[in-house]
């Protein structure tokens, strides 16, 4: 019965490692993962990343437009009280 229980202990000291080692290896994917992210973009892909880039930062701009201008409204309204 001490063996069993002997087992058993060891079985449990080893399960955390053991269960580190498997879940970093998946969160990892193995050696292949990621492989088709380090392509480089052709010149099509570069042009539109870059367009998108653009309009993204358009329309962050616009975005602190918008909000200046109510803090100034608010602002105002409140030096008025």
């Amino acid at each position: 019965m001490s063996s069993v229980s002997n087992y058993l202990y060891l079985l449990l000291v080893l399960a955390c490692p053991l269960m580190m080692i498997f879940m970093m290896r998946g969160m990892h994917g193995g050696p292949d993962m990621g492989a088709e992210d380090k392509r480089p973009l052709n010149d099509a892909q570069a042009v539109q990343v870059d367009l998108n880039a653009d309009h993204r930062i358009m329309e962050l701009e616009r975005q602190v437009a918008q909000l200046r201008a109510e803090r100034d409204r608010i602002e105002s309204a409140a030096r008025r009280r």
